[in-house]
């Protein structure tokens, strides 16, 4: 079989590649050993939103006496919540195999390995193999959870978040290990259901490498979710007993050593590592770096002209929405177009409650490249929507560079700050000042407003809140 342009792995990178090559009049093939829309659709972003909705749900029952609501008894069912989450994830899928179809990209499903610059060995799961010849690769196999040699998951009682989204029964004590966005979701998923949780994070924060003031946002609100955190802590040991539950011997960089944690359930959530060791990377010539993500240039191109690579695999920030647009870029520049990406302006978003979003650089980051900042701050408690809405907790925070104004980084604690952030990568994207946003009118009442308010405040500018 021959084809134009073939993409491994139809994940929410792979399968936008394939479509958008197919759009500039190629003749594409997808490989996939799963499902369409990887990952994300299916094990990962949009099940955990199903049940960060319930979660967040749940919570605003609790809390509807405070609108003059009485609600009775809260019951939980998770097979129906379960059920639920599948039923979401199973529509998209279709959506995703529909939107192949339609747009004329052909479909097979097996094992991928590169056997040349322009070669692809599929073998099925009969085991039989076949051979592919493609103009243009582009590979997109993503990536798998990072395994801690002393918390092996199996499936029941160490588990990755593939089973923590599962919900196979409600956990009395629920640890997580790791403090990054899919242990803190997880944690916040667990305790809305009835968990005791308790986060254990390595680094000085939860969430590293983010701003500074959304760490301490995600600590205030997960506290007041009832998960409790803990920093500068590792497991040291863990041994489970007759009873299955396992008891986990911490140790502190701060000081003497935690009491030891006992737990039902234990989700290890330490990170990602690519799936690029059984590609056949060496045989076609593609570099890795020395963690096995592949290296790309600002075009999704490897090192051999024809082969190309998005998403988790090629590391950066692992995120769907970057993979996607990584998916075009790749797609277009296999095509002969000019296309590129740009990294300062892809967000990210964190969907506790309140969400938590950011793009561009954080306060330490900004401090760190010598220019001279301002930074904006705007509150919701000052806010009208935050405070008609009971949703005070939070703010927006511009950073731009004073002698220039450009808006360097923004960072939003809101309930819906994912949504948010859209507008401030744009203003990155396209070099904005804060002037431009301050001056831009947002209709009111809306969360949005806090991003004009900020960008006002970085000016000096600010009429709703006094800093007297």
């Amino acid at each position: 079989m021959k084809y134009d342009i073939c993409v491994i792995g139809a994940g929410p990178g792979g399968y936008v590649a394939a479509i958008r090559a197919a759009q500039l009049g190629k003749k594409v093939a997808v490989i996939e050993r799963a499902k369409a829309g990887g990952i994300c659709t299916s094990w990962g972003c949009i099940p955990s939103k199903t049940l960060l909705h319930a979660a967040g749900t749940l919570t605003a029952l609790r809390h509807a006496g405070e609108f003059g609501i009485t609600v009775g008894e809260i019951k939980i069912d998770t097979d129906k919540l379960r059920a639920k989450k599948d039923r979401v994830a199973e529509r998209l899928v279709k959506g995703v195999e529909f939107l192949l179809k339609k747009n004329g990209v052909e479909w097979i499903t097996g094992e991928a390995k590169l056997a040349g610059h322009n070669t692809i060995v599929v073998t099925g799961a009969d085991g039989k193999s076949t051979m592919i010849d493609a103009g243009s690769i582009i590979i997109a196999t993503g990536a798998r959870p990072v395994e801690l040699p002393n918390l092996k998951p199996n499936g029941e009682t160490i588990i990755t978040y593939f089973e923590a989204l599962e919900i196979r029964g409600i956990p009395k004590d629920f640890v997580v290990v790791g403090g990054g966005a899919i242990g803190l979701e997880m944690a916040e998923v667990y305790a809305a259901l009835g968990s005791k949780v308790t986060v254990v994070e390595m680094m000085p924060t939860l969430l590293p490498g983010f701003d500074i003031d959304l760490c301490k946002a995600a600590a205030d609100g997960l506290k007041k979710s009832g998960v409790t955190s803990m920093t500068d802590t590792k497991v040291a040991s863990a041994v489970q007993g007759k009873d299955k539950r396992w008891t986990l011997t911490l140790e502190s960089t701060k000081g003497p050593a935690p009491t030891p944690l006992v737990a039902d359930r234990v989700l290890v959530a330490v990170g990602l590592k690519p799936n690029s060791e059984d590609l056949g990377l060496k045989t076609a010539g593609v570099v890795c770096d020395t963690r096995g993500f592949i290296t790309t240039d600002a075009q999704m191109r490897t090192n051999i002209p024809n082969i190309f690579a998005i998403g988790d695999v090629t590391g950066r920030k692992l995120l769907a929405h970057k993979a996607s647009r990584e998916g075009h870029v790749a797609a277009e520049a296999a095509c002969g177009h000019a296309a590129s990406i740009d990294y300062r302006a892809v967000p990210g978003a964190v969907f506790l409650h309140p969400e938590i979003a950011t793009v561009g650089l954080s306060e330490e980051e900004a401090r760190k490249t010598g220019v001279e900042i301002s930074i904006g701050k705007f509150p919701l408690v000052a806010l009208g929507r935050g405070v008609a809405t009971g949703s005070m907790d939070g703010f927006a925070k511009i950073i731009a560079q004073k002698s220039t104004d450009q808006i360097l980084g923004v960072h939003i604690v809101a309930p819906t700050a994912g949504d948010m952030i859209a507008e401030a990568a744009l203003a990155i994207e396209m070099e904005a000042t804060a002037e431009d946003l301050a001056s831009t009118i947002h209709v009111h009442p809306t969360f949005s407003e806090s991003l004009m308010e900020s960008a006002a405040d970085a000016r000096g500018e600010a009429v709703h809140i006094w800093k007297g």
